[in-house]
């Protein structure tokens, strides 16, 4: 009888030996017993998301996904070959590794999964690692009504809610974890996807499929080449740090718009089919010339510094006049082709209408092609031998580098001094570096110029020479020709509009031409009577007939200025711009209109009172005593002391010591000097002037005068004039606020 208890004890150890043994291989007991559910807030799966190498996809539509990484790019393998998209596929592994439960449902509880959507409807996603292990396997099935809110997500725009998407039914697929189902919650990042997870698996996984034209993002380009039937650009850089820049390499050597740049790289970067198509698809001829519109060609800088081949997308021409998209293929060697035809969307507003491609969009549209960040001395003169030398100098008060101007005949004025030494009015170099380095050239005359004279350049008005931070110099000149402009409108007080010569001697001629097209149309007529019409030859026009409408048509010799900028060499080369009248006289010679933008040096201490004479009022007379801090005021003889508002008045003894003058207009300024016979402000400055010793040696009388340009009006600029400078200035109207305002409290 012995026999069944030590039976029974035996296989009582047995069996708690072999649990201990699957316990110890596997972790856990969840094969025999079911695995316990998981807690709220818990994710379902724990994994490194840069450690997934291959994807499976069953879609609720019966179609098999196949996605595998290689080379560090994403493969689509079925149900196509070709190239997947990088931002879905992310999306579907963010998606998988932040899988949060936010509520949990027994399966037992479940009577139909048809109602969880998780039969016909289900999708199932299965993640594998680069050795191809699993590391997580699912079935989604239907939206709740619930939304989540990712909590690690920070908005640039506080006031702006974070993105929400429903959550979602989510079923373990592993035998020992189906006993539960969990509602969790979908977590985008919002810059790789803005539709819901489910919405990623529709169209037989289309969204799968690469839409770009170019996979690997142009911002690691090192060169794009655009070339159409009779052109070809090519813009190149040495490497992907933020000092080697683009420059164009074909047809021509020059430097590029960086804004342009950035519009050609973001643009390429978006540039995107509608829809991918197999080749099959879409019958396409060869891509030789005859048969395409144009080709773009990428080529990236690799880790050693080299070129990649170039990937080139061919883009052929719309199927019709109606058609709103273009075939596209890819290239990505001479020999080797992607097997798809992207639908790339055409015409005004797309990506690819947005995209430059031609030599005068991206090329630099500034005078100089330079970045004031490069410059470090600038030198401006003329065929006279004036010059303004511009250099960065330590300013020891600012303990910074500030720019000086020395302003003189380049041999020294007559009296062998420079006409200004001393610091630059910021405000007059603000305006010269828009000149050279920002404002945009009226147009490109010729990029194969051959005649300096043609334009001036034999003889040039200006000088320019920049010293730059490495050491190169970069000489330019500035001439000055007289062109014929011309000019049309109605004869019925039409607005005038000018035209090519072309279209002028067509119009002599009695000839069709658009232009004039455009000039006859009703809608260019004046709502008041035209004035200025014999500043472009209209007041004694010649009156032609075009389409039974009546046109004045006019000439006029107008003065065009161009650039051209020197070789190594002092040559001339054959890139000539032309630039607008007002950039030369962003460029002065006259030392005056360099003086620095304070007004006059006087210190606080200095001051023992002031006299304030507004238009139509009578004076303020105030004293002040800096060491005490003491002021009194009289009015027409009347002690007003206590109505004085000491806070303002120490606000103007403020402003008056550091009054900044916006440009300075020179001496002989008639509009100025008549303005200012009965300024709209005068303040009159006691000044105590101290020697070298420190000692006090007398009281002298500073004025400052100050009247608007226009009576009655607005005024963002006034005239101003002191009794220590010839010169007559222009200062802003907050500044004229702040002197004038009101100091008694009436």
């Amino acid at each position: 009888m012995r026999i069944l208890p030590t039976l029974f004890i035996t296989l009582i150890t047995a069996g708690l030996g072999f649990l201990a043994v699957m316990h110890q291989l596997n972790g856990n007991l969840h094969f025999i017993f079911g695995a316990p559910p998981l807690k709220h807030g818990e994710t379902i799966y724990q994994f490194d998301p840069t450690n997934v190498g291959s994807i499976h996809i069953l879609n609720n539509d019966g179609t098999r996904g196949k996605i595998v990484k290689a080379g560090g790019s994403w493969l689509i393998k079925e149900p196509w070959d070709d190239y997947a998209d990088a931002r879905t596929v992310r999306s579907l592994i963010d998606f998988s590794a932040r899988l949060q439960i936010e509520d949990v449902i027994k399966r037992e509880d479940v009577e139909n999964l048809s109602e969880y959507g998780l039969k016909k409807d289900k999708i199932e996603v299965e993640l594998f690692d680069k050795q191809g292990n699993s590391l997580c396997h699912f079935k989604m099935g239907r939206y709740t009504s619930w939304r989540g809110f990712d909590p690690n997500y920070k908005s640039e725009d506080p006031t702006k809610p974070p993105p929400s998407f429903p959550t979602l039914i989510i079923q373990p697929a592993k035998e020992n974890q189906e006993a539960y189902l969990y509602v969790c919650s979908d977590f985008a990042n919002p810059n790789l996807r803005t539709v819901k997870m489910r919405d990623l698996f529709s169209n037989g996984l289309r969204l799968f499929r690469d839409h770009r034209v170019f996979y690997n993002s142009p911002a690691f380009a090192g060169e794009i080449t655009f070339r159409e039937k009779n052109s070809e650009i090519t813009i190149k850089r040495k490497a992907l740090s933020k000092t080697d820049e683009w420059a164009i390499a074909k047809p021509y050597e020059l430097a590029c718009s960086p804004e342009t740049i950035n519009k050609i790289i973001g643009g390429l970067a978006a540039l995107q089919a509608n829809a991918v198509l197999d080749e099959s698809a879409l019958a396409l001829p060869d891509p030789l010339p005859d048969n395409i519109n144009f080709t773009i060609s990428v080529r990236y800088i690799l880790p050693d510094g080299s070129l990649s081949r170039p990937i080139t997308a061919i883009f052929y021409p719309p199927e019709n006049d109606q058609a709103s998209t273009i075939p596209v293929i890819t290239l990505e060697a001479p020999d080797k082709k992607r097997s798809a035809i992207l639908l790339v969307p055409k015409g005004p507003g797309t990506v690819l209408d947005n995209i430059p491609r031609s030599v005068n969009l991206i090329r630099s549209r500034t005078m100089t092609s330079l970045q004031v960040s490069q410059v470090e001395s600038v030198k401006i003169g003329d065929f006279t031998g004036r010059e303004a030398d511009l250099t960065l100098e330590m300013n020891p008060h600012e303990r910074a580098r500030r720019w000086y101007a020395r302003v003189g005949h380049d041999e020294l004025s007559t009296s062998g001094r420079p006409d200004y030494d001393g610091p630059a009015n910021i405000f007059q170099i603000n305006e010269l570096f828009k000149a050279l380095f920002k404002s945009e050239v009226k147009g490109f005359t010729n990029d194969a110029s051959t005649d300096p004279s043609e334009y001036g350049l034999d003889q040039p008005i200006r000088k320019i020479s920049i010293n730059l931070k490495d050491g190169k110099l970069a000489n330019f000149v500035v001439g000055e020709k007289l062109r014929p402009q011309y000019f049309a409108r109605r004869s019925n007080n039409g607005r005038p509009l000018e035209i090519s010569e072309e279209a002028y001697k067509a119009g002599v001629k009695g000839e069709k031409n658009p232009e004039l097209q455009i000039v006859a149309r009703p809608g260019n007529t004046l709502t008041a009577p035209a004035t200025g019409l014999e500043l472009l030859g209209l007041d004694k026009p010649k009156i032609i007939k075009f389409n039974d409408v009546t046109l004045h048509l006019g000439k006029v010799n107008a003065r065009h200025f161009f650039v051209n900028r020197l070789d190594e060499q002092g040559g001339h080369t054959p890139h000539v711009v032309e630039i607008g009248a007002e950039i030369i006289g962003q460029m002065p010679l006259e030392g005056y209109q360099w003086k620095g933008e304070r007004l006059w040096n006087i210190n606080r201490f200095e001051i023992n009172g002031l006299s304030v004479k507004k238009r139509g009022e009578p004076s303020l007379n105030l004293t002040y005593n800096f060491y005490a801090s003491e002021w009194s005021a009289t009015r027409s003889n009347e002690d007003v002391t206590a109505l004085l508002n000491i806070n303002k008045a120490e606000k103007l003894l403020k402003k008056l010591t550091d009054v900044e003058v916006k440009k300075w207009i020179g001496p002989a300024v008639e509009d100025a000097a008549s303005r200012l016979v009965e300024p709209d402000l005068k303040i009159e400055v006691l000044v105590e002037e101290i020697d070298d010793s420190g000692k006090p040696i007398g009281t002298v009388q500073r004025e400052l005068k100050i009247s608007k340009i226009i009576e009655g009006k607005s005024n963002k600029l006034l005239f101003g004039k002191t009794d220590t400078n010839p010169s007559y200035f222009l200062i802003d109207a907050e500044t004229f606020q702040r002197l004038s305002a009101g100091l008694l409290e009436e």
